[in-house]
C-alpha cells in the first residue's frame, strides 16, 4: 500500500511538474483549444480518451493516444499528460479492471515524453 501511494504521488508531481514547465499552468487539465463546433484534433483525441477512461477501457485509452500522437503540436502533449494525470487518479481496482498499473501509468508517461524529447529523471 505504501509503495503504491508513492507511486501516486510520484506521477501526480510529474504531471503537475510537467504542465508548469511545459504549458505554465498549475493543472494538469486539458485546455480544449477549439469550441464545439471546431474541435482540433488533440480536442477529439482528449474526448476520446475521457470517454475510454469513463468505460474502464483503459489499455484502449493509452494505444489510442500513442497511435494518435503529433509530436510537432504541443497540444498533443497536454492531452497526454491530462490522460495519465486522470488515469492517476482512478483507485488500484479501476486499473487492474482496465489492465493496467500504476507502474504503466508512470511508464507511458516517460515514454510520451521521450517521444517529444524531453527526458524525465
Amino acid at each position: 500500500m505504501l509503495t503504491q501511494d508513492w507511486m501516486m504521488r510520484q506521477i501526480e508531481t510529474m504531471t503537475l511538474a510537467i504542465a508548469k514547465l511545459m504549458f505554465h499552468k498549475d493543472s494538469a487539465e486539458y485546455e480544449m483549444r477549439g469550441g464545439q463546433e471546431a474541435l482540433t484534433a488533440a480536442d477529439s483525441l482528449h474526448a476520446s480518451l475521457n470517454a475510454l477512461l469513463r468505460e474502464g477501457r483503459v489499455a484502449e485509452g493509452e494505444d489510442l493516444l500513442f497511435s494518435s500522437l503529433n509530436t510537432e503540436d504541443p497540444a498533443f502533449l497536454e492531452a497526454a499528460v491530462d490522460f495519465y494525470f486522470r488515469l492517476n487518479l482512478l483507485s488500484d481496482q479501476e486499473l487492474e479492471a482496465g489492465n493496467f498499473s500504476r507502474q504503466e501509468i508512470e511508464e507511458g508517461l516517460r515514454d510520451v515524453m521521450d517521444q517529444y524529447g524531453v527526458v524525465l529523471p
